[in-house]
């Protein structure tokens, strides 16, 4: 089978997970306050450890490529990386969008998923059957979300625009919009199968900038 490390650090929490194929061995989730930097390698050794492999049987790393923070985004990339390269496998980049809406598209046929950028914009992807979601994610003003969304069901991934309460009429559960280590490794390891990976040295995430404030001190999102 093929054997796949799962890394998300897109959100406030650090999630990670190893799958061998469609069979997910083992995964964990961590509330890391987005001090990812001081957790993701033993979260990663950790769920080797649980699910009795090592490094070198790894067929492939897939990471979240966002949208999602600025910083978690940078740390679970730049891991991801250099592991990839170390050990000379496959990389698979793959949307925080597309692990959210594999669990969401057996129960709804059409739905949309968000993530604010900053100054009033949103990250948008209106989710449904045979779309490429990662050419499908559109930047929205704030003002528009509502009349773009409609009466559909909406989700906010992480972090939720600024008056989404408001705008949104059909929420999703947010139970239903974490994201499993363990899903994103499944997902990966069927990408690489069907053939899709990325050029390690060219993947960029999608970031969520941060703020002018952010930029000039120095603060994490």
């Amino acid at each position: 089978m093929m054997k796949v490390l799962g890394i998300d650090s897109s959100t406030d929490k650090l999630a990670v997970g190893i799958a061998d194929g469609a069979r997910i061995l083992s995964e964990t989730l961590l509330e890391s306050s987005r001090e990812h930097a001081s957790h993701i390698i033993g979260l990663i050794d950790g769920v080797l450890k649980n699910a009795s492999v090592a490094k070198g049987d790894l067929a492939g790393i897939a990471v979240a490529v966002g949208p999602g923070s600025f910083t978690g985004l940078r740390i679970g990339m730049a891991v991801a990386k250099g592991l990839a390269v170390a050990l000379r496998i496959p990389l698979i980049g793959v949307s925080t969008f597309e692990v959210v809406a594999r669990r969401l598209l057996p129960e709804m046929a059409s739905f949309y998923l968000a993530v604010p950028v900053r100054r009033g914009e949103s990250y948008l992807c209106h989710v449904r059957e045979g779309i490429d979601i990662r050419q499908s994610i559109v930047l929205v003003d704030n003002n528009a979300l509502s009349e773009a969304v409609g009466s559909a069901p909406a989700g906010a991934v992480g972090r939720a625009p600024d008056g989404w309460d408001d705008i949104v009429r059909n929420k999703i559960a947010a139970d239903k919009l974490i994201i499993s280590g363990g899903k994103l490794a499944v997902l990966g390891a069927e990408f690489l199968a069907a053939g899709r990976r990325d050029d390690i040295a060219d993947l960029e995430p999608l970031y969520i900038a941060p703020s002018q404030a952010e930029r000039k001190f120095g603060r994490k999102q």
